[in-house]
């Protein structure tokens, strides 16, 4: 069977122009004669009538096979075997769209590739397979690893080394090294070694930033003069929310500065790196403020019995932390290492007799001192504590533009807003060192320089400069330095 076959198909290759030339008749007739000899041969061999059934049927099928692709080869449009470095790679139909690819590749490609016409039926090429191959070809295999997050690569780096510097650089960003914190991260990070392009290959700092800042462009704005963060976040079509996200390490939004940078886009980390540590800290604890009635004292008029003193304690705890940031605090144990000191203040409950008052221009007044406004009340004491701080005036409600007197003679040595916060304020030197302030006033009737009276109306109640309300500020200070006001009322 293998040498009837073998036999026409070399009487096919042989077949040249003459046998084209000759009519269709007298090939058939002459590949006939060839196919019964070869046949009666076969049979005499075998001896199995059933086999050389089979192998005759075989045999006419395969000679009108011949036939029929001799007809189509002489009419087959060409196409051309591929080689890439000698190999043989596959069929492709056009040979100038992968001429003009291997072009544009210049020195990248170094193969030689080779196109071999050839006439024949083809049911469909290999054109993309072809290109694809000669592109493989144009890239320098090397050895490397991917880091790997959450299953999808994310940059390839030279060697493993390289890839656990990469994460060790990351988590030191965050905790120290001599730090007993516990460290894991967010994502699962995998090392794949594989074979690639050495193209592909990303410097260690380039890397580093890309995990670090994720795929988000950086964009940054310089602070200028008079910046809020809600002006900076209006200007850039942003929330403050987000702006602030952004920049979670300014502790506050409204202590920006001339010239600082700061981020217009939030970190997106690719790897996140979360640490648990025990720390331990001291806190000042704030001390209480005792009122106690006192006679002997005017109404509105306050003195220290004894001053406060702040505390202190110590707290052990454990913090989470995210790329840095604390997540949570949890006190594992607190001791008290030094107590607070309360304050105690004796408050006036003697009602003040006025020798003068008319509620007009004229201040009532006690002793030496005029009070220095024409009604309200006491909402704020002297000492009182002010976020742990103590108020070293007293503030007095009272309506919008009720009187306000100077509390005795003197000059005016300050009547404007000088952006400290006190609002239009009104300071009066007096003698032996004494400067009496009166501040957040509506409206101011003298001028620096100008020589007051005791009782006269220098000004009116208001809410200018850092106030929530309506009252009077009225502060008094001894050679700079502030004293209680209430005998100075």
């Amino acid at each position: 069977m293998g040498k009837l076959t073998e036999m026409l198909y070399d009487r096919r290759r042989h077949i040249g122009t003459a046998s084209q030339a000759r009519s269709k008749k007298e090939w058939m007739q002459e590949k006939t004669a060839a196919f019964i000899r070869a046949a009666k041969s076969e049979i005499r061999k075998t001896f199995n009538f059933r086999n050389s059934i089979a192998a005759l049927a075989v045999l006419a099928l395969t000679s009108v096979g011949v036939y029929t692709a001799h007809d189509k080869v002489a009419s087959a449009s060409p196409v051309y075997k591929v080689y890439i470095d000698g190999e043989y790679t596959g069929v492709v139909r056009d040979q100038s769209l992968l001429q003009e690819q291997m072009k544009s590749y210049g020195s990248l490609l170094k193969a030689h590739v080779a196109f071999a016409p050839v006439h024949q039926a083809v049911k469909g090429t290999n054109d993309w397979t072809v290109a694809n191959a000669i592109s493989e070809s144009t890239k320098t295999m090397v050895d490397m690893v991917v880091v790997r997050v959450n299953g999808q690569d994310i940059v390839h780096v030279k060697d493993k080394e390289t890839a656990e510097k990469l994460i060790k650089t990351l988590e030191s960003q965050y905790v120290k090294a001599d730090s007993n914190a516990t460290v894991k991260l967010s994502e699962q990070v995998d090392f794949v070694p594989l074979r690639g392009d050495k193209q592909t290959l990303v410097s260690f700092d380039a890397a580093l930033a890309l995990v670090q800042q994720g795929k988000n462009e950086r964009k940054t704005y310089v602070v200028s003069r008079g910046d809020s963060l809600w002006d900076i976040a209006s200007k850039n079509n942003l929330s403050v929310e987000d702006l602030h996200a952004a920049n979670p390490e300014i502790a506050d939004i409204d202590e920006l500065s001339e010239g600082q940078q700061i981020n217009l886009v939030a970190v997106e980390p690719l790897i996140s790196v979360d640490s648990t540590t025990e720390e331990t800290r001291e806190l000042t604890t704030n001390y209480e403020i005792e009122y106690k009635d006192d006679d002997s004292l005017d109404v509105g008029t306050e003195k220290i019995v004894q001053d406060g003193q702040e505390g202190k304690k110590t707290q052990n705890l454990r913090i989470t932390r995210h790329n840095g940031n604390v997540t949570k605090e949890e006190v594992l144990s607190e001791q008290v290492t030094v107590e607070p000191v309360k304050e105690i203040i004796s408050k006036g409950t003697h009602k003040q007799t006025y020798s003068s008052y008319s509620g007009g221009s004229a201040a009532p007044v006690s002793g030496s001192w005029a009070y220095p406004i024409g009604g309200g009340y006491i909402s704020s004491q002297y000492g009182e504590n002010r976020g742990g701080k103590p108020h070293l005036a007293l503030d007095i409600a009272a309506a919008t533009g009720t009187p306000v007197y100077a509390s005795n003679n003197g000059t005016v040595i300050q009547a404007a807003d000088l952006g400290d916060g006190y609002g239009n304020c009104i300071r009066i030197s007096h003698s032996n060192g004494v400067v009496t302030i009166y501040g957040h006033l509506s409206s101011m009737n003298v001028s620096v320089g100008q020589a007051v009276q005791k009782g006269q109306r220098i000004g009116g109640v208001g809410s200018t400069g850092q106030s929530t309300g309506s009252h009077l500020h009225y502060e008094v200070r001894v050679n700079g330095v502030h004293v209680n006001p209430a005998p100075y009322m």
